[in-house]
């Protein structure tokens, strides 16, 4: 299941996805907080956790009971959308440590490939 969400992330976004965050590559600062989004060469697996704190944070907002394994994740749409809910995601997360997100792999969480993709 790992790998279908993080190969159909990939296909999403089209940025590969590494184990490894550092990873050793041409660009030294791939890695870099302040690298433009539009630069980026890859994703880890805390961008796809901070992603899923953007996406929690959007439908927080609306009901703020809502478990995080009821959550339907959907797929972004594009590397846009997929650093803009990361973004998002990644402040939120620095306020509000969510420990069922924490504490679970986010791969494992309802992921939905529907028409409805963000």
């Amino acid at each position: 299941m790992k790998r279908l969400v993080l190969k159909t992330i990939e296909n999403s976004i089209e940025i590969p996805f590494v184990e490894d965050e550092f990873e050793s590559g041409a660009v030294c600062f791939a890695s870099d907080e302040d690298l433009r989004l539009d630069f980026k060469l890859q994703f880890t697996i805390y961008d796809v956790v901070n992603y899923v704190y953007g996406i929690y944070q959007l439908y927080w907002e609306e009901n703020e009971k809502l478990e995080v394994s009821r959550l339907k994740i959907p797929y972004p749409v594009n590397a846009h959308r997929f650093w803009e809910y990361s973004t998002i995601g990644k402040k939120y997360r620095q306020q509000h440590v969510i420990n069922e997100i924490e504490l679970t792999d986010v791969t494992e969480l309802q992921w939905e490939n529907s028409k409805s993709k963000i």
